[in-house]
């Protein structure tokens, strides 16, 4: 009995801290992000660089340039009481060619699983203003030496493609049902910019010269 009781006021005691901890931080997302980004502040290239070389870092985490869309983004570890544990980075705007969005503006979230390599992962797809709506789920692959990591939405006979004005066209393009044709098409992604592929700095697509 003793036993039993010490359980059930574990079990109380869980369920009370997890409701104190929603309440303070308001809607629990589980392992869906927002409908909405949000914007963190603080966010610049030279302060994340420099907090991310004080850190022990995942292979996955760094600073990241998205060539299809022309901006630089940050992937970090993050955790709170908001999400599940399954979500473990977010993806954070630096820098872009599209001026209305505001340095810290969050992009996205990536999900491990069981492959070390293969990640899930949300993009916001539509833009309103300075907002990020609706994120879009595909699995991200890290390439072996950690330099890219590439998207590819989920292989389906019929699929619906998303209608996303502005945002992110080169990955999410329009609404239809339209069979899928197999061709070969240019890899979309990111190419990393920091950790450096070496101690120069240089990155495994840059030309070094003497």
């Amino acid at each position: 009995m003793d036993l039993l009781r010490h359980y059930v006021v574990g079990v109380l005691l869980l369920l009370f801290g997890a409701a104190t901890a929603l309440a303070a931080d308001g809607e629990y997302y589980g392992d869906t992000p927002p409908a909405q980004s949000q914007v963190l502040p603080g966010y610049s290239f030279d302060e994340v660089k420099d907090r991310l070389a004080s850190c022990p870092l995942q292979t996955v985490e760094g600073i990241w340039e998205y060539p299809d869309e022309m901006m630089t983004v940050a992937i970090e570890h993050f955790e709170s009481p908001q999400f599940s544990k399954k979500i473990k980075y977010r993806i954070v705007l630096l820098d872009s060619e599209d001026m209305s969005l505001l340095p810290g503006t969050v992009i996205g979230y990536i999900a491990e699983s069981a492959d070390n390599h293969k990640f899930e992962l949300w993009l916001y797809g539509e833009q309103d203003g300075k907002r990020l709506l609706s994120p879009g789920k595909c699995v991200a692959t890290l390439e072996d030496d950690g330099t890219s990591l590439i998207f590819k939405q989920n292989s389906l006979k019929v699929r619906v493609r998303f209608n996303l004005t502005r945002f992110l066209p080169k990955l999410f393009r329009f609404i239809s049902v339209s069979p899928y044709v197999e061709k070969e098409e240019l890899p979309v992604g990111f190419s990393k910019v920091y950790p450096a592929y070496d101690d120069n700095e240089s990155q495994h697509h840059e030309i070094r010269y003497l």
